[in-house]
């Protein structure tokens, strides 16, 4: 197909201005053609061409990206569980100037309870079936530490968790703290770490398309099928590595995409409304926040504007 566009261009260009006179010139009208190709919105890509949607990959948060993060107020920062967990250890780091670590290297009791009360709650204690003893009951509770360090916001030495020099500086802006802890979820954090499906690239892979079906979807509340279906309709090669041993390839999918994109990620940054429904049949049901318009800015494709 793009083979048969291409030598319609050039057929057009000769033409216009005769043969060709040189692969020079033969090279620049290829240029041409391949760029106006990568800037043209894709359906796949709801209306994105593949210059933005790499810019969305491979460039997310930067001032070329169509995806960017607004000004917060104090009160949408409080409404925020995964920053609020964050928020209370570096303010205990800022009252204290040190947090002496488990000897496993944990956080320390006294002050796991208090954090997971701030974050989204887990199932399992909720329910009964597992007590909140230590930090490695509490998914979110390993989340926050996980990303405290890759923010570097925080260095352990000796079971002692301290401070960094700009970690300390950054931690006294909230602004600041949240683009620092939303950048590092997306662009540093491991999607797949707390579950063993084997492709680990979904929902980390274009985290930032999923803001862009969300802002453009969301409004309504509608099954995480729906955001599967178009997320591997942009990256079906994504969908390599499941088998159809208990379920389809396609369920096996959406299911991984949703654990990762909603579960474990927008909802502990309060950007979703998210219920789960046990009957007739387990579905769940995503809907946008109020706080996602306050945290995230969607600039429509080119072709739109």
């Amino acid at each position: 197909m793009i083979n048969e566009e291409l030598q319609k261009h050039i057929t057009e260009c000769e033409k216009k201005y005769g043969p060709a006179p040189s692969l020079e010139v033969l090279n620049q009208w290829i240029g041409e053609f391949m760029q106006k190709l990568n800037n043209t919105g894709l359906p796949q890509f709801e209306g994105y061409s593949s210059t933005e949607m790499f810019a969305i990959i491979h460039g997310l948060w930067n001032e070329n990206s169509p995806v960017q993060m607004r000004e917060l107020s104090e009160e949408d920062f409080n409404a925020i569980p995964l920053f609020c967990q964050i928020k209370y250890i570096t303010d205990v780091l800022h009252r204290e100037g040190k947090i002496k670590l488990t000897s496993t290297k944990a956080i320390p009791p006294k002050f796991v309870k208090e954090m997971y009360e701030l974050g989204v709650r887990d199932w399992m204690i909720e329910e009964g079936y597992s007590k909140l003893r230590k930090e490695g009951d509490s998914q979110s509770v390993v989340l926050t530490h996980i990303l405290l360090k890759l923010m570097k916001i925080i260095k352990e030495q000796k079971g002692v968790m301290t401070f960094t020099k700009s970690g300390e500086m950054i931690a006294k802006n909230n602004q600041k703290l949240f683009e620092e802890l939303l950048m590092t979820f997306t662009n540093k954090f491991n999607f797949a770490y707390f579950d063993g499906y084997k492709n680990e690239s979904i929902g980390g892979m274009a985290s930032g398309f999923s803001f862009i079906l969300l802002s453009k979807y969301g409004i309504e509340k509608r099954s995480y099928k729906f955001y599967a279906e178009k997320y591997f309709k942009a990256f079906p090669d994504l969908l390599k590595g499941f088998d159809s041993n208990y379920s389809t390839i396609k369920e096996q999918g959406a299911r991984c995409f949703s654990l990762r994109t909603f579960e474990r990620f927008m909802l502990h940054f309060g950007l979703i409304e998210f219920e789960e429904t046990k009957h007739p049949e387990n579905e769940i049901y995503i809907t946008k926040s109020q706080l996602f318009d306050k945290i995230i800015q969607v600039i429509p494709p080119k072709d739109d504007k």
